[in-house]
Formats: structure tokens, C-alpha cells, sequence
């Protein structure tokens, strides 16, 4: 199989996960914005905040170096993905950097003060945790599905 189809699944995946966290946080933007709240659950609602931190709330203040961060972290994965020729790794990774980017260009383009000013936009309230978004969640699932893979394959390796 060609290099080109085979990266195709992987291109598809990244799209839309950066597509639907963009999406989702206009939404929420548009929504949200008067400081409303939109309750789904007891202990989970809809509720508008920005995080120039790391992801789930944490490192509030620390944008530029968080970027900087993440802009190394998406170069790494790009790599990995170029150097990987399993679909399910490379699907995978896919979800990774494309939760990555969605988070980058809120840093990129969502803020005033200068180069990776922007704050990311948080609207997933879980009140016994953290505020999060969508590109939080592929982020967090594509590292757990990585980490089943590469236990996977090293249970299943000849001893």
C-alpha cells in the first residue's frame, strides 16, 4: 500500500477531531458567552471558561511556555506519524496531534497580548474535577489507546 492512502485514515481523523473541538468551542463561545450554564447532569454542565494553562485546568498562567510545549509536542508526533506504517498507531497519534492542534490554535489565534497569548476555551464543567474540552478528551484517550497498543504488542512479542 502506498504511503499516501495509507496516511489517509489518519489525515481524516485528524481533520475532524480538530474540526469538532473548533466547532465545539464556537459553540460554547456563542452559547456561553453571557455567563450562562447549561446543566446535563448533577454533576456535569456546560460552563464557558479560559485556561492559559495546561490541559484540564492545571498551569493557569503559564501560556507561552505551554505552547511552546505544544508546538514541540506536535512536531514529535508528526514525526512518529511519518515514521509509523501501523494504521491503528498512526490512527491514533492521529488523534493525539489533532487534539494537540485544536488546543495550539486557541494559543495561536485567540488571544491579544502576543505570540501564543491565547487562552484555551474550556466549557466541559465536571464539578469534582476540572473544566475541559473536546481536544482534551482525544488528547487523554488517544494517549490511553497508545499506551493498550503498546502493551498489546509487547504482551503478544515472542520472549
Amino acid at each position: 500500500m502506498n504511503r499516501t492512502r495509507h496516511l489517509r485514515l489518519p489525515g481524516i481523523i485528524l481533520v475532524v477531531t480538530v474540526l469538532l473541538d473548533q466547532l465545539t468551542k464556537w459553540w460554547a463561545e456563542d452559547s456561553l458567552s453571557d455567563g450562562d450554564t447549561f446543566g446535563l447532569l448533577p454533576t456535569l454542565e456546560f460552563d464557558l471558561a479560559y485556561n492559559s494553562g495546561f490541559s484540564f485546568s492545571t498551569g493557569s498562567g503559564q501560556g507561552q511556555w505551554v505552547g511552546g510545549l505544544v508546538i514541540l509536542l506536535c512536531i514529535y508526533l508528526g514525526i512518529m506519524i511519518s515514521r509509523t506504517t501501523d494504521r491503528v498507531r498512526l490512527s491514533v497519534l492521529a488523534t493525539i496531534l489533532g487534539g494537540a492542534l485544536g488546543n495550539l490554535i486557541d494559543r495561536l489565534f485567540r488571544g491579544d497580548g502576543g505570540f501564543l497569548s491565547g487562552e484555551v476555551i474550556d466549557f466541559i464543567d465536571v464539578s469534582w474535577y476540572a473544566v475541559f474540552n473536546v481536544a482534551d478528551m482525544f488528547v487523554v484517550c488517544g494517549c490511553i489507546a497508545y499506551v493498550i497498543v503498546e502493551l498489546r504488542e509487547h504482551r503478544a512479542a515472542p520472549k
